[in-house]
C-alpha cells in the first residue's frame, strides 16, 4: 500500500494531508493549538480522530507516544554510534532508521521491512511516499514518521545545513 504525506506550508501550526495512490484522502493531521508540548491529531477521511502523537513531558529521555483507539505505543529516540537517531516503537517491535537528511528511511521489524519512506519523485512541493507492506499497518507507519518529524523539528542540532 502506498501513502503520500504532504505538509501544508504557510501555516502557524503543523498540518499534513495523507492520501493513497489514487489521491483519495486517507488521513488529515493537525497540530493542537493549546496543549502541553506539541501534539498532533490524526483524523480519518470523515474527520473522526483515529490517533494522536505527542511528546511525553518530564521523561528521563526523549519519549513520544502514539495513542490510538486500540493501544498506546511508546516511541524512544536512540542515538547510535554514527550519531544518527533511530526511533523504536516498543510495543510494535518496530525501528525507524535511515538517512534523515535525504528522508530515505525504513521501518524495520527485526530483519523485515514494514515500510519504506522516501521523497516522491517528480512532485510539486515536498511529498513523502510511504510504501507500507499492509493497509492495517499504514496508520502506525504514518504516526511513527510524524514522531521523527516532531523530534527533528524540535531540536536545533538536527537542523540540516544547506
Amino acid at each position: 500500500m502506498e501513502l503520500y504525506i504532504k505538509k501544508t506550508k504557510l501555516t502557524v501550526l503543523d498540518k499534513y494531508e495523507i492520501t493513497d495512490s489514487k489521491n483519495n484522502k486517507v488521513y488529515g493531521v493537525r497540530e493542537e493549538l493549546i496543549s502541553m508540548g506539541k501534539r498532533l491529531r490524526i483524523n480519518d477521511a470523515a474527520g473522526h480522530e483515529v490517533a494522536s502523537v505527542y511528546e511525553k513531558k518530564l521523561a528521563v529521555r526523549d519519549v513520544y507516544v502514539i495513542n490510538s483507539a486500540s493501544e498506546e505505543i511508546d516511541v524512544f529516540r536512540i542515538d547510535t554510534i554514527r550519531k544518527v537517531p533511530e526511533y523504536r516503537a516498543k510495543q510494535l517491535g518496530w525501528t525507524l532508521k535511515g538517512d534523515f537528511s535525504k528522508k530515505d528511511l525504513k521501518i524495520m521489524e527485526g530483519l523485515h521491512i514494514v515500510a519504506h519512506i522516501k521523497p516522491r519523485m517528480l512532485s510539486f512541493g515536498e511529498i513523502i511516499k510511504i510504501d507500507v507492506r499492509s493497509e492495517k499497518e499504514g496508520l502506525a507507519a504514518v504516526a511513527l514518521y510524524l514522531v521523527s518529524q516532531m523530534d527533528h523539528e524540535g531540536k536545533p542540532e538536527n537542523a540540516i545545513e544547506k
